[in-house]
């Protein structure tokens, strides 16, 4: 909230002169700070209401010189028992039941004054909770207007709860969308309620979403408000463009939650999470280059291939057992194994479909079994629509093949997770990557496919299972592959 301060609430402030403020949610008191500064050189009065803050707040409160009042209360048991205000800031409980009481106790407290409605300033109006609740103490909710909920990460393309992403540890409904659902429709709920023409509503599509709501009444006798909110009107280019760069930082966001996660699972022992089986393979440093210098040369069809002796059997053995109706290929490269998947499954009298994704296609790779589409692993629901996959025929191999770093590998593994079945494979490629970076062979410090491979084993081990036949078929983990040919049960 905090960062709106100089964009937004401070020329706010200077042009609406309020003389009451109230600040519904402090949390680490960030944005108090400046309102407390604000009020004590304007002889405004704060009330700050919080009543569990992630911060001590008396010190920031203690700074108004008597202008800020510190409420350890819930905002529906505060905002009745104080005066109306010019403008609350509403960026407590994140979730329909308490955004839209506190709007409609804020309206009936100014019409029991006599006193115009205050400016709202809603945060949190985007994505994740303009449409999804979110609970401090689910229990503080009445059951009619509680979601199901759970503790669990959120990703803008999942509409449930994730298998990686942001505020895992929060009490999130388990949907997004639907009635009754989220802050946002809290808002539009609430306004619902006044006449058509009362308020004037911008919104700001950064930050997580900011909603600045003006009565009328307020904007008649204030040209200067009235011109201050013409400048944060976006015209509909702006607001395409400030979307689109808010869920990419949210995305950056999750991915730097993501790769801390990795780089704690990296830095413990190298057992597997099935607590059994070793990471390292059983292949001698000097086995593992001569095979990694002669992968390069491999070839299909005039097209490099990159697949070692040793995988290639396994991948034969793997398509006979499975006989996969849809592969995804996450890398395709110049397209040569693309192209010996397709023959291979033909051969087999399989009807395959080849779905293939990379940042850049190869050139004359035709085939109406194939079906090559552009773009990042790291955004596959921009390539891969739920209704796609959800359309595309069973048993499922997925190949990731791409990046080769904990980031990406994960990111494939979480994407594909709530779409694979009993039966379907999944085979992350390169792991032996740790083993042959380390001077002695062994994989004392894993890194890149290996720690997402691990990471993800650790949160949904008792769904998959390590296809021990594929990584063992000519010695322990005798693969480029270790431990990640894994098996959805």
């Amino acid at each position: 909230m905090n960062r709106f301060w100089q964009p937004v609430f401070e020329p706010l402030l200077a042009v609406l002169k309020p003389a009451h403020v109230i600040e519904l949610g402090c949390g680490e008191g960030r944005n108090s700070r400046h309102l407390v500064r604000w009020c004590r050189q304007n002889g405004a009065r704060l009330d700050m209401v919080d009543p569990m803050p992630e911060a001590d707040l008396a010190p920031i409160a203690a700074k108004g010189q008597g202008t800020a009042t510190l409420h350890a209360l819930r905002s529906l048991d505060a905002l009745p028992e104080l005066p109306s205000a010019d403008l609350v800031f509403v960026d407590g409980d994140h979730n329909w039941y308490t955004v839209y009481h506190e709007l409609t106790a804020i309206w009936r407290r100014a019409d029991e004054s006599g006193r115009e409605p205050p400016v709202l300033i809603c945060h949190d109006t985007g994505w994740p909770y303009g449409r999804r609740d979110m609970y401090y103490d689910p229990d503080s909710i009445p059951d009619a207007y509680r979601h199901p909920w759970q503790r669990g990460p959120l990703s803008q393309p999942e509409k449930g709860i994730a298998n990686s992403g942001i505020n895992a540890s929060l009490a999130n409904a388990e949907t997004e969308g639907g009635p009754r659902n989220g802050v946002r429709t809290a808002i539009e709920d609430a306004l619902a309620t006044r006449p058509a023409a009362d308020m004037r509503v911008i919104w700001l599509p950064v930050l997580f979403g900011l909603g600045v709501i003006v009565p009328h009444s307020r904007l008649a006798g204030n040209a200067a408000l009235s011109a201050f909110l013409d400048t944060l009107e976006l015209s509909r280019p702006w607001r395409s463009l400030a979307t689109l760069l808010e869920q990419r930082r949210v995305a950056g966001e999750a991915a730097l939650l993501l790769q801390a996660e990795l780089t704690t699972a990296s830095a413990k022992p190298r057992v597997q999470s099935t607590g059994t089986r070793s990471a390292a393979s059983s292949l001698p440093p000097g086995v593992i280059a001569a095979l990694h210098h002669g992968t390069f040369k491999s070839s299909y069809r005039g097209r490099r291939m990159l697949l070692n002796p040793l995988d290639l059997a396994n991948y034969l053995a793997l398509l006979e057992t499975v006989r996969p109706r849809t592969v995804f290929e996450l890398g395709v490269f110049e397209g040569g194994r693309t192209l010996w998947l397709a023959d291979t499954l033909s051969a087999m009298g399989v009807e395959p479909r080849i779905v293939g994704i990379d940042v850049k296609l190869p050139d004359g790779v035709s085939d109406p079994r194939i079906h090559l589409s552009q773009g990042s692993v790291l955004e596959l629901g921009a390539v891969l629509s739920s209704d796609l996959l959800n359309s595309l025929p069973h048993p499922f191999l997925v190949i990731e093949d791409s990046a080769h770093d904990a980031l990406t590998s994960a990111a494939a593994l979480s994407f594909f997770d709530p779409y694979l079945q009993s039966g379907d494979r999944i085979v992350v490629e390169d792991a032996i990557a740790a083993q042959m970076l380390s001077p002695d062979g062994s994989v004392s410090v894993a890194m890149g496919p290996a720690v997402a491979v691990e990471a993800f084993l650790a949160r949904r081990g008792d769904d998959y299972a390590i296809d021990a036949e594929s990584c063992d078929r000519f010695g322990y983990n005798a693969t480029f592959n270790p431990n990640s040919w894994l098996l959805r049960r």
